[in-house]
């Protein structure tokens, strides 16, 4: 089935639903109590048995359990909030086999990362989380097309590189969204380029950055440079998040195969043209 460009956005997003955080700072609210030792120790638990969701499809079950029964006594966590909303998000695209399964789960997601905005206004990790899962149920619900989506979109976007220009995720999809969106909506290769080359200067191991800069470069039909960038990311030994690590490895072997049978198809054209000559 074709896509449009505008629905290229959630394939995009989609990407983001394997990443972890790897620290998620909580806003200094007075209104907020300290989270005790018990609780810290449970979300590290939590945050454990989601980053090893490549293992076994469970673990993402666990991890919901034990951040629901956190929120339930302290409503007010937004590290938990967040990691909950996050653990939604990558359900839905690597576990939900079905529409209405996909639709829940970004939906809850959804909310939790509302909730996680208005606990905590100014922190940049809740809006990401929050739009990701909104573009991912807005895609299952058939609206990402509108125009209206899409500018919601953009300005979560805006929002989180106003709060923290170096934000390595908002960076990265600032730069997946020019690379998505046609012209006529803002669309531009190359300043697509510009953000995905600084979110990698951000952080070196994020491989599901590289992977759409390489998808970037073989849009401007830059074969050998995507083709280097996704042998590093084969070649990546100490990835950010193991389990985005894990898929995207397999993703970079079979766009590399995919590159190379484009040139070896161009090298043959090119050697017939000349023997006709």
């Amino acid at each position: 089935m074709k896509h449009s460009n505008v629905s290229k956005i959630t394939l995009a997003l989609a990407f983001w639903g394997f990443l972890t955080f790897a620290s998620i700072a909580a806003q200094p609210l007075n209104s907020i109590p300290e989270p005790n030792s018990k609780i810290k120790s449970q979300i590290a638990d939590a945050r454990h048995i989601y980053q090893n969701h490549h293992r076994e499809s469970i673990n993402l079950n666990g991890s919901t359990d034990i951040l629901e029964k956190i929120i339930d006594q302290d409503p007010y966590n937004l590290e938990a909030l967040l990691l909950l909303s996050r653990v939604y998000l990558t359900y839905g695209h690597t576990e939900a086999t079905i529409k209405d399964q996909k639709i829940g789960s970004f939906k809850k997601g959804t909310e939790i990362g509302k909730k996680a905005i208005e606990l905590a206004p100014d922190n940049p990790d809740a809006h990401f989380i929050y739009v990701a899962n909104m573009a991912s149920l807005g895609k299952e619900k058939g609206i990402l097309k509108s125009l209206f989506m899409v500018r919601k979109i953009r300005n979560e976007v805006e929002l989180i590189l106003k709060l923290n220009p170096n934000h390595v995720e908002g960076t990265a999809m600032n730069g997946v969204l020019f690379y998505s969106l046609p012209a006529f909506m803002g669309g531009d290769i190359h300043i697509s380029q510009v953000y995905l080359r600084k979110a990698i200067m951000l952080d070196p191991h994020l491989t599901t950055t590289k992977i759409y800069l390489a998808k970037n470069l073989m849009k401007q039909e830059k074969y050998d440079d995507a083709k280097r960038t996704l042998q590093e990311v084969i070649n990546e030994k100490k990835p950010t998040v193991y389990s985005d690590w894990y898929f995207n490895r397999e993703t970079a072997r079979k766009m590399i195969e995919k590159i190379e049978k484009k040139q070896s198809r161009s090298a043959r054209s090119y050697t017939s043209r000349v023997q006709t000559w």
